[in-house]
């Protein structure tokens, strides 16, 4: 390896390049998923996340007001709402989804294994987002604190879960 890098710790100057190896990278507080980097580390420009997602555990349906999220399947089936379209994507599927358009996401055609997905937000800003919504307690409150944690964060939530809107719960 030769020539300047910069780490996931800070945002990168002019002329460096970003390297995290596989075992790197960091995770916000109580969740699954790691970053491999943040907008703090790219002047803003994206996050770049690989997730691992457990069976019934998606987000509500949502939109990004700035962000387009794109994902990447990496194993097993992902089923995603976008509007109101469902589909699933295998292995190698892509799929980017605009801001200001409704889409959720679960594993629920995989028994209990999980799902892997790299996940492509641009521009950046959901690092923070992700650890506040883990630190949200269970109880009456939680819907309510959940959407003013996202809406901070250029996220609002306009529906249930896939899977309680397909009846699976």
């Amino acid at each position: 390896m030769s020539g300047p890098m910069a780490s996931i710790a800070g945002p990168h100057p002019p002329g460096t390049y970003h390297l995290v190896k596989a075992e790197e990278g960091t995770s916000p507080r109580g969740t699954p998923h790691l970053f491999k980097a943040t907008a703090a580390s790219t002047a803003g420009r994206f996050d770049f996340i690989t997730g691992s997602f457990a069976p019934r555990t998606g987000p509500p349906l949502h939109f990004h007001v700035h962000q387009d999220d794109t994902f990447y399947v990496l194993e097993g089936i992902l089923t995603v709402q976008v509007g109101d379209e469902v589909f699933d994507l295998a292995p190698g599927d892509f799929l980017s989804i605009p801001p200001r358009v409704g889409h959720c996401f679960d594993n629920l055609h995989n028994g209990d294994r999980p799902v892997s997905a790299i996940n492509l937000m641009t521009p950046g800003g959901h690092f923070d987002m992700f650890g506040e919504m883990a630190g949200i307690a269970p109880g009456p409150d939680q819907d309510r604190e959940m959407r003013e944690v996202t809406a901070r964060h250029g996220t609002i939530i306009v529906g249930p879960p896939l899977r309680i809107r397909l009846g699976l719960e």
